[in-house]
């Protein structure tokens, strides 16, 4: 094995093998800002993936505060564990009464990633086997899931396989399938269709839970979201499960449809369900539809079968706060949970607002600011606030009548 070179992302300094030098200009303007390979390592690491890295460990801190766990240890699984960098993270980064909680166990097919992990946590277990083959071992109580391309060939197992209450974070990276750009490996993997228009990456990640939900749907099993993301080349879903034959038995409760230029008809029916505050006045882009609702599978504008529940759990945004990321993770954290705090109070609206939309559905020349929509909202008596992804959006449980009012007020 090469002389490691030393990496720092958040707090933890991390060994790996060392970067090659003859690496084109076009790779190395790339490094860092979308999926890795091997052009760049021997082994593989990906920077880019230092936000979402930085999230589970937050989000870790935050579940073994809490009463989900009533065990002492935690049996804990980092199925495509690479070099070890998430692992590494956890050790390092979580206070030290946590960190000994976890039972950890690394999987990984590619031996010299292993043997920098070794290298990185000593005191852990890391099995080079099938990943599949090591969740079906023991009865994880959190699993971390993080392949290169689509999660579904491990959901199953990890389902199967998991405890009674457990944890499971499942990252995506082949987002031309989820978000309907690669409409055939859409249909064949999650067994949908997704139009590829300004909601195509919401859509992709309420395809991605959907799908999660009902792997575990299949083994008597219930999910609870706790957090979503959407960063650049990856998306990424944080549940609890629970197994619970009554939960699982009403999984089409909390599935639908997503439908562009919706009728009136349609607007109505998505109201009454719940799944759209917007109301059913006006011309409106987007509306989310009970799977119950009757819709025709070649309707162009019909995406799903999503997940049209809640994205997150309003707790666990309330506590991704930016000093409790620079404390734990070091100063570079803030990215990493930037606007998450703000969307809390708005976790369970299931609507999402393109601002770029807005001059289609009334007298402006363009988007208003954001600072300037949410705020006229906020003085309308509604709650509005910056979301994540999607930029520029915003989520708000105001009317599209008083959105749009307020939209055009904003050039006043």
């Amino acid at each position: 094995m090469t002389e490691a070179e030393i990496v720092l992302e958040g707090r933890t300094e991390h060994r790996l093998p060392p970067a090659k030098e003859d690496r084109t200009e076009k790779q190395l303007e790339r490094h860092g800002k979308g999926p890795a390979d091997k052009a760049h390592r021997s082994a593989f690491h990906n920077p880019a993936m230092a936000d979402c890295r930085t999230r589970s460990v937050l989000l870790m801190d935050y579940m073994l505060d809490t009463e989900w766990f009533n065990k002492p240890q935690i049996h804990t699984l980092d199925a495509l564990c690479a070099t070890g960098s998430r692992i590494n993270r956890w050790l390092t980064e979580l206070p030290p009464e946590k960190a000994e909680r976890l039972l950890l166990v690394g999987a990984d097919l590619d031996e010299e990633a292993l043997e920098y992990a070794q290298q990185n946590c000593p005191n852990v277990e890391f099995r080079n086997e099938d990943s599949r083959q090591v969740l079906l071992s023991s009865g994880w109580q959190w699993v971390d899931i993080d392949p290169f391309g689509s999660p579904v060939p491990f959901l199953d197992s990890a389902m199967q396989s998991s405890a009674r209450r457990a944890v499971m974070e499942i990252t995506a990276t082949d987002t031309a399938a989820l978000t309907g750009s690669s409409a055939s490996a859409c249909l064949r993997r999650y067994g949908a269709k997704i139009r590829t228009d300004e909601m195509a990456h919401d859509s992709a990640l309420r395809l991605l839970m959907a799908t999660v939900a009902r792997t575990a749907a299949q083994h008597d099993r219930c999910i609870m979201p706790l957090l979503s993301s959407w960063d650049s080349h990856h998306i990424r879903v944080s549940v609890k499960v629970h197994r619970s034959i009554q939960a699982a038995n009403v999984l089409e409760e909390q599935l639908g449809w997503r439908v562009a230029s919706p009728t009136a008809e349609e607007l109505v029916a998505a109201t009454e369900a719940g799944l759209h505050p917007q109301g059913s006045e006006g011309e409106q882009p987007f509306c989310l539809l009970p799977f119950s609702h009757p819709i025709r599978r070649d309707d162009r504008r019909i995406s799903g079968p999503l997940w049209t529940g809640p994205l997150f759990d309003q707790d666990v945004l309330a506590s991704m706060t930016v000093e409790r990321a620079i404390t734990l993770c070091g100063d570079d954290a803030e990215p990493a949970v930037r606007h998450l705090v703000g969307e809390a109070a708005l976790a369970s609206t299931p609507s999402l607002i393109i601002t770029d939309m807005l001059p289609k559905f009334c007298e402006v020349g363009g988007p208003p600011k954001i600072v300037d929509l949410i705020d006229g909202i906020e003085k309308a008596g509604y709650k509005a606030t910056t979301a994540r992804w999607g930029a520029p959006a915003i989520r708000s449980n105001a009317p599209w009548t008083t959105i749009l009012q307020v939209t055009e007020n904003c050039f006043d």
